[in-house]
């Protein structure tokens, strides 16, 4: 249960997508072994936490330089993003997104998506709950042509331009925002707003320090600890 604690009210939320809205962090790991086997290398899911939330250059920069691999950093992102592509095609909601999702499109309370994913990959993701995504405002990818070199998570930049494209334009010191990274926390604090994290198990206590709360499932959210309308027990409606 979150702490007992003052949290600023907020009128606009921001979500991450991998492994904060949709259950593919387990699939990213599969696909990282299934790229190394060929070179007898291992993944565990200690070493994704270092990797969670980066952009996907700055990732294949990161993962041949760290492991030595017989690849260019881009030969290594192709051979990755097709065998993601592949394997994406199954991944599923985590407990709690539709229910939440479905309350604040209820309550016409604006929402969208900063993914550091680039926007093909994304649409891959999507493909499955395309009648659910209407429902966000907007997407910014991580190859939105408004972010610089450089400049993904960690960096704030996702989440400033994500809240500017609100119509109109939300103060980002009252959106919101869900992830589970701890580089995607990080970017959230840069930028001021307000995070609700949501890690994995192998994300120590210092790489949850500065989170506004932090829980286990987003179905243990609460909104009326932030001003936004609390939960009913009714059945939502569903999109199509």
């Amino acid at each position: 249960m979150p702490s007992k604690k003052c949290y600023c009210p907020v009128t606009h939320v921001i979500f991450d997508c991998d492994g904060t809205l949709i259950d593919s962090e387990g699939i990213y790991l599969k696909t990282v072994q299934e790229v190394l086997a060929p070179y007898g290398l291992t993944y565990t899911k200690a070493d994704q936490t270092l990797h969670m939330g980066m952009p996907m250059c700055a990732f294949s920069q990161h993962i041949v330089k760290d492991l030595n691999l017989p690849l260019s950093a881009a030969e290594f992102r192709q051979r990755f993003e097709a065998a993601t592509e592949k394997n994406m095609k199954n991944v599923s909601l985590l407990p709690g997104v539709r229910d939440l999702i479905l309350h604040l499109h209820e309550y016409r309370i604006p929402f969208c998506i900063a993914t550091s994913s680039f926007k093909n990959l994304f649409k891959v993701k999507a493909e499955s709950f395309k009648d659910l995504f209407l429902a966000f405002h907007h997407v910014v990818c991580g190859d939105d042509p408004e972010l610089g070199p450089g400049r993904g998570k960690p960096q704030p930049d996702i989440y400033l331009l994500a809240a500017s494209r609100f119509n109109p334009p939300a103060d980002p010191k009252k959106c919101l925002i869900f992830e589970d990274a701890p580089v995607g926390l990080r970017g959230g604090i840069a930028a001021g707003i307000q995070v609700v994290f949501i890690p994995t198990d192998q994300v120590t206590k210092q790489q949850k320090k500065g989170a506004s709360m932090v829980l286990k499932s987003m179905a243990d959210f609460r909104p009326e600890l932030f001003g936004l309308p609390a939960l009913d027990t009714c059945s939502k409606f569903e999109f199509g």
